[in-house]
């Protein structure tokens, strides 16, 4: 049983890319998993990520409508979350994420009511103000998981093996499938040179830190 936190940006290009590579490969090896999703939204989470799009050709015209787009897709995921449950809210994430990640240019202010009707959610449940304090609590839990795990970029992917010790293994940024897959049958040989074989297959993406394990 892997459990898997993924360290996110709601509307982030490569967060979306990250999601659907680490949900192939779990798929691929036929592990049974849980997973966890902690969306991050700041300044240096939005900049990279305005950093990342232009790299890839994409440019973001209205800053200020892209940050408030990442911020309402925050605060919509902990109220769905509360609403509506945990799969529910990591849909939600996922298809607004599809939805932007190669073209920001098509968000508009009635995208994330779409996203969450096409979902059979009530919009009006989740912009419900009377939750705002349940919200603000839970992205705040959200930030202190992230200092407890000293995350310093985004995406973050942290793997537990419940079958294995307590060591969790964190990969930073985006990883090639294929990568992803070697590491994933090898991350809990305990012998060093194995471990040395793993870092230099996945490279500077590499970076195995010990974590408490989350009750």
């Amino acid at each position: 049983m892997f459990e898997i936190f993924l360290f996110v940006n709601p509307i982030g290009v490569y967060c979306y890319d990250t999601e659907v590579s680490v949900k192939k490969t779990v798929d691929e090896l036929d592990i049974s998993s849980s997973f966890h999703f902690i969306p991050i939204t700041n300044s240096k989470v939005i900049r990279d990520d305005i950093i990342r799009r232009k790299t890839c050709g994409q440019t973001i015209n209205d800053i200020p409508e892209y940050t408030m787009a990442a911020y309402q897709a925050l605060r919509n995921y902990h109220a769905i979350k509360l609403k509506y449950g945990n799969k529910k809210a990591r849909s939600y994430l996922v298809n607004l994420q599809q939805a932007v990640s190669k073209n920001f240019s098509v968000y508009s202010q009635n995208l994330p009511k779409s996203v969450a009707v096409d979902l059979g959610l009530n919009y009006k449940r989740i912009c419900d103000p009377k939750i705002n304090k349940y919200i603000d609590d839970s992205i705040e839990q959200d930030k202190e998981l992230a200092r407890k795990f000293n995350i310093q970029t985004i995406p973050t992917t942290i793997f537990f093996n419940e079958s294995g010790d307590d060591n969790g293994l964190l990969v930073e940024g985006t990883i090639a499938h294929d990568k992803l897959l070697a590491l994933l049958k090898n991350i809990y040989c305990n012998e060093p040179q194995k471990e040395e074989q793993e870092k230099e297959q996945v490279g500077n993406s590499y970076r195995p830190r010990r974590h408490l394990r989350l009750m």
